[in-house]
């Protein structure tokens, strides 16, 4: 009879066990309350217009959602063409916040590569993904629609070489990418005058195609610019501060604007590369174009890493939810985190890294 009991409980105990193990690798979720979109609103029409000097910018902002638990939401901005149920979707912005602005560049970059159409009001889709981790279902806003008007963006960039932007070799060219307006260009620049001062534009990394310098560009900032009169070509010469500045022109009225910015960092930090700190040394690859970082970065296989444009976790870091162009072989999904971190998949050594945020890719390859 004891031995009966015995085998009964057991059989009891097993079976427990098994329930208990089902329901790990399938956990209860109970559905919480969407995030709701609250601006802008449904049905309005947003004009994007082509980067001037002042930025204009699209503020999206939505409720919390509820998951019923306390959890650490991160919130995705999402949009397509109307109909479409987002199946073409494009990430806008991946935040903590509730709450996200774009610029009107930005906004009409990313919508250009659903292939909308320019020049005319389209209708586009808008809803907000609330994420806490693989094992909890994802909420959804309701779709926003909105009527937006897009610019063309197909132009071709030009360049600037001299010896305070990288030294008078074409190789080393400064290129300015178009802003979407025929004519008018920009990009983010470092000046030093450590080997002269002298530079102009030129249409090609060539000295074939030289487009000119105060010859062209007649209104530029005098407190920054000035002809190199003792020069034989028409280069202009940088007098100001040396550092960092934002430079947009246009090649058709001849126009230069400038004003200093911040030197425009990236960081790659995880557990795949110097840890989940900000304390130096931090691994950091550095701008070579506009919004193009490279550099050589040392990874450890198996592990965890996102990039971050600060010293800090906010307000701008990418993951696999943003960077949407990447090689499987040496990245991919971190399954189970709750940020949308990558794991290293190639094995334990030093690669170079191109980060390119105009076509949201991240390249690396065997050094």
């Amino acid at each position: 009879m004891k031995n009966i009991k015995f085998l009964l409980y057991l059989a009891l105990g097993i079976l427990l066990f098994a329930a208990c193990d089902d329901a790990n690798d399938n956990p209860i979720v109970i559905p919480g309350d969407v995030p709701v979109i609250s601006e802008p609103t449904s049905g309005s029409a947003i004009i994007l217009e082509r980067q001037g000097a002042g930025e204009k910018t699209v503020s999206f902002a939505w409720s919390k959602a509820d998951f019923n638990f306390q959890s650490a939401t991160t919130y995705t901005l999402q949009a397509d063409a109307a109909g479409n149920n987002f199946t073409n979707k494009v990430t806008l912005a991946s935040t903590a916040n509730t709450y996200a602005d774009l610029t009107h560049q930005q906004l009409n970059q990313r919508l250009l590569t659903i292939g909308l159409a320019t020049n005319q009001p389209v209708g586009v889709e808008f809803r907000v993904a609330a994420t806490v981790n693989v094992n909890v279902d994802t909420l959804y806003s309701e779709p926003l629609q909105l009527d937006v008007s897009l610019y063309a963006s197909t132009f071709p960039p030009i360049y600037m070489i001299g010896a305070p932007i990288g030294g008078w070799d074409p190789g080393k060219a400064v290129q300015l990418v178009s802003t979407g307006e025929p004519y008018v260009y920009t990009t983010i620049v470092e000046f030093d005058i450590a080997n002269g001062q002298n530079f102009r534009f030129f249409e090609a990394p060539d000295w074939g195609a030289s487009l000119g310098g105060y010859d062209v560009f007649t209104t530029y900032p005098e407190n920054l610019l000035e002809p190199a009169a003792g020069d034989d070509d028409p280069n202009f010469n940088f007098i100001g501060e040396p550092g960092w500045y934002r430079m947009t022109v246009n090649s058709s009225v001849g126009t230069i604007e400038m004003s200093p910015v911040s030197k425009p960092v990236m960081y790659l930090t995880g557990d795949a590369t110097h840890g989940w700190s900000w304390d130096d040394p931090v691994t950091e690859i550095f701008w070579t174009g506009y919004m193009v970082w490279e550099g050589e970065v040392d990874f450890v296989q198996g592990n965890a890493f996102r990039l971050f444009r600060q010293k800090d976790w906010g307000p701008d870091s990418y993951g696999w939810d943003y960077i949407e162009n990447y090689d499987t072989n040496y990245i991919d999904v971190f399954e189970g985190h709750g940020d949308p971190n990558w794991q290293f998949l190639a094995p334990t050594g030093t690669y170079y890294v191109i980060v390119n945020l105009l076509d949201l890719s991240i390249e690396i390859s065997e050094i």
